[in-house]
């Protein structure tokens, strides 16, 4: 079955709104890493429930999927501390910023992987729109900068690698199931090794929201690494940036910050890069 290319770009779009949404709730947690196994475990449950009824990931994509893991522990270990020295509106948009150019570079480097002359302009606007809307951040807190820039290495790192294990086995989701159980599994053995009442009453308290930020945030990735399966993942990455976008809306509408014509240009920018991924 062929999917339509437009149809790819749409469903990233959403799985970008998803992750927006659950990373405001990770900042605005009063337990930011508790918060965060939380949804962890939502994607372990999720990825053990799949795993019993697909087949094993193959040999060759088992490396991929131990760095795809170790690359996704780094991250949540930078995205929490970041969010402790900066806002969301900050911390976010920075770390999602970086990654469109790191993963175009990392996807010609090692997976051999070239844009269409239209699909390199859209990536190009959609980071040029991106660095548009963080410009005004960088004047902040410089260890809360470089936390952020390591978040965004650690997203090219994982980004990258699942895209070449979904690429190395016949089933795309078998792969992103068991790296659901990996993440989730290493997170939730943190937790129980260092805070386990604390972190049992958390989960009791704030169930539903853990709960459906987890699938928010499985979801969204799903689709996200699903996507690069069969198409170029510098193209994917950049919509998916475009989280940052949501991001701004909901700390406009959630958080009352003002829509400053600087947001609008770089919103239309955005636009007119995704614009051209879809076309191209």
């Amino acid at each position: 079955m062929v999917v339509p290319e437009s149809l790819v770009y749409g469903l990233v779009l959403l799985s970008a709104l998803a992750h927006a949404t659950w990373n405001a709730v990770v900042k605005h947690s009063a337990e930011a890493f508790l918060q965060l196994a939380m949804i962890r475990s939502v994607g372990l449950l999720l990825g053990a429930f799949l795993a019993l009824h697909l087949p094993p990931p193959d040999p060759a994509a088992l490396g991929y999927l131990a760095g795809g893991a170790l690359f996704q522990y780094l991250y949540f270990f930078l995205l929490t501390r970041s969010y402790r020295v900066l806002d969301y509106g900050t911390a976010y948009p920075v770390a999602r910023g970086v990654t469109p150019l790191l993963v175009a570079t990392a996807a010609l480097l090692f997976l051999d992987e070239s844009l269409r002359p239209l699909q390199l302009t859209g990536v190009l606007l959609v980071t040029c729109g991106i660095f548009a809307l963080i410009m005004k951040e960088l004047r902040v807190s410089r260890s809360g900068i470089l936390l952020s820039l390591g978040t965004g290495v650690a997203i090219t790192g994982y980004t990258t690698l699942g895209a070449a294990g979904v690429r190395a086995v016949a089933n795309p989701l078998s792969f992103v199931a068991w790296l659901e159980i990996l993440s989730g599994s290493g997170i939730l053995l943190a937790v129980l090794c260092t805070q386990p009442v604390r972190g049992f009453t958390f989960a009791r308290a704030n169930l539903l929201r853990g709960s459906a930020s987890g699938l928010l945030a499985s979801g969204g990735f799903a689709v996200a690494l699903w996507a690069t399966s069969i198409m170029p993942v510098a193209a994917v990455a950049a919509t998916r940036e475009t989280s940052i976008l949501f991001a701004s809306v909901i700390s406009v509408y959630a958080l009352d910050e003002r829509f400053s014509p600087r947001r609008m240009i770089a919103a239309l920018i955005i636009f007119a890069g995704i614009g051209a991924l879809a076309l191209a």
